[in-house]
């Protein structure tokens, strides 16, 4: 244990944790999500349940696009004719697929920031390396 490093008050992980809380995450949707970022322990963990939060998030966009139908529109909307409804269903589902891809793209980035922190912090200390 005395090995470990942390960066920001966490252990960063490894690649498999990352790939194992993102298959939780997805497989599960919202369920998953939280039960994966509420028990994670390390950076990868989090970062893995965000990632899979996002493909939740393309998944619906992509459910809402083949259908080409939302329902709580005809409830508080009954004169749009299925055009206008149509239209509002692609604007809803490709905000929600911009939205995944955002939160998958920045939880990549994250993990591969806390590793290049971790890289950073395990360096011996060199003349170079001192600014």
């Amino acid at each position: 244990m005395g090995d470990i490093i942390l960066v920001e008050s966490m252990p960063v992980g490894n690649l498999f944790n990352f790939a194992w809380n993102l298959l939780v995450s997805a497989s599960f949707q919202f369920v998953g999500f939280m039960l994966t970022y509420l028990l994670h322990t390390s950076h990868a963990a989090k970062q893995g349940s965000r990632a899979g939060l996002g493909i939740t998030f393309v998944q619906y966009g992509f459910y809402i696009r083949s259908r080409k139908f939302l329902f709580f529109f005809i409830f508080y909307n009954s004169s749009d004719t299925s055009e206008q409804d149509s239209t509002n269903a692609d604007i809803i589902a490709y905000i929600l697929m911009l939205l995944g891809w955002f939160i998958i793209i920045r939880a990549i980035g994250d993990y591969i920031r806390a590793k290049k922190m971790e890289s950073i912090i395990a360096q011996e200390p060199s003349p170079e390396n001192i600014v």
